[in-house]
């Protein structure tokens, strides 16, 4: 039996001010609910989720970010509003928008393309750029909870330098994912 390790390729958000007192401001406001936060360390967008990943994979892995990597340069993107993904009757996800960019879409892109030579899911949901803020049991007070989502729906958040992405391995447990860097694509 191969041994696998769950994974994915994403670019790391550092908060600046505004995102973390965005953010606080949101566990705060829906303390009541159930709703698994993210930690504040932990925020990304993820470019490709990858799963359970054979470990004799990781290699390859390794040197399909360090060619999208050194194919880059620096580029810039904008985090902007809040929004929910949701099912009919509930909200699944809260997160931050991110202003459509054609840089960080050729990137995705590209990765999207080299792991599909390497044989992952060509299948891959389409890409959606968002930054995953917590993810969504139940909420009591719908109301008061698309109210608060729908205040900052429009609101300008921060501004994003891209340098570089990362290959993290994910270690689910009882308190939540820990990620692990398992290589950082450094862009030219």
């Amino acid at each position: 039996m191969k041994e696998t390790i769950r994974t994915f390729i994403a670019i790391k958000i550092i908060p600046e001010k505004k995102l973390a007192e965005l953010f606080s401001n949101l566990r705060n406001s829906l303390k009541g609910e159930e709703i698994r936060w993210v930690d504040i360390n932990n925020l990304h967008l993820t470019l490709r989720f990858l799963g359970e990943t054979d470990r004799e994979q990781v290699a390859e892995l390794i040197k399909v970010l360090e060619s999208v990597s050194e194919s880059f340069q620096p580029f810039q993107f904008e985090i902007k509003g809040v929004g929910v993904f949701k099912n009919k009757m509930q909200p699944r996800v809260l997160f931050l928008s991110v202003v459509n960019n054609p840089i960080l879409h050729q990137l995705a892109n590209e990765i999207r393309g080299k792991l599909n030579i390497m044989g992952f899911d060509e299948n891959e949901k389409s890409f959606n750029p968002h930054i995953t803020l917590g993810r969504i049991k139940y909420i009591e007070n719908k109301d008061a909870f698309y109210a608060l989502a729908n205040r900052f729906s429009n609101e300008k958040i921060q501004n994003l330098t891209v340098s570089e992405i990362t290959f993290y391995q994910s270690i689910l447990g009882s308190a939540g994912p820990t990620y692990k860097p398992i290589k950082i694509g450094k862009f030219n």
